[in-house]
């Protein structure tokens, strides 16, 4: 499996200060084992760092907070990247440091339709860099020999955000500050491909992302998550919204 590590660590740094947008906390994952309520699956105000408490590599059910109903379902997927400041004997943290980055995605159906959202969170060796550079704007999988092509649902540009840190090694001895920065969008998701990743091989499957700079990258999406796109997409296979209004018959 391949990532060019520099292709998010290698940007110059800039003087742009952005609004830091509030994370969501512990305290607001209030839910099930079993289910997730669509307000903590929201990510257009930022998310901690790792996507803690994300329903990795189980399928469950997206429910309404206010009345407790089903809406629809989702499975996750978490790729880390960079070690510990003690080093790799103690494996790659869940907690930012410099040079370290997580990828994210979310799989499901709901009521209105399919979606897969790809999140990057990224804290650079030094310095600052813009966020705006490392915007997923294409998700290319590769399923069972062929190339499938997911462009963003919208045109318009995602909002990014960025949380200052601090982090201390196992032993105390080292301590590290910095900024991390998140970017996402969201991917187009019909029947077709609904059915096509259902019916995906149960393996390791590689993702491509092309961002906003042009770079690629390539990423693993475990097989546990693979094999549970066919529950996620169940909810709605025809991924379309009951209620949309319908274009108008055509007249003779």
């Amino acid at each position: 499996m391949t990532f060019k590590k520099t292709t998010l660590a290698g940007f110059a740094a800039v003087s742009l200060t952005l609004t830091v947008s509030p994370l969501t906390t512990d305290a607001a994952w209030a839910g099930k084992d079993d289910a997730i309520y669509e307000d903590n699956l929201t990510t257009t105000q930022g998310l901690q760092w790792g996507g803690k408490k994300l329903p990795f590599k189980k399928t469950v059910d997206i429910r309404e907070s206010l009345v407790d109903t089903p809406l629809g379902k989702v499975t996750a997927d978490r790729h880390l990247v960079g070690n510990d400041l003690d080093g790799s004997i103690f494996g790659r943290s869940r907690k930012p440091a410099p040079g370290r980055s997580a990828f994210i995605s979310l799989w499901g159906s709901k009521i209105e339709g399919c979606f897969v959202e790809m999140i990057i969170q990224h804290a650079p060796a030094q310095g600052r860099v813009d966020p705006t550079a490392i915007v997923p704007t294409l998700l290319e999988l590769g399923i069972g020999g062929q190339l499938v092509e997911l462009p963003p649902q919208s045109a318009s540009q995602p909002k990014v955000f960025s949380q200052d840190y601090t982090n201390t090694s196992f032993f105390g001895n080292k301590t590290t500050s910095g900024t991390w920065y998140m970017t996402r969008n969201i991917f187009v998701v019909d029947s077709g491909i609904a059915s096509l990743l259902s019916q995906a091989p149960l393996k390791e499957t590689r993702a491509r992302l092309t961002l906003s700079n042009g770079s690629k990258i390539l990423i693993p999406i475990d097989k546990k998550t693979v094999s549970n796109w066919k529950t996620a997409y169940s909810y709605n296979p025809a991924c379309q919204d009951p209620n949309a209004a319908k274009p108008p018959a055509a007249t003779k």
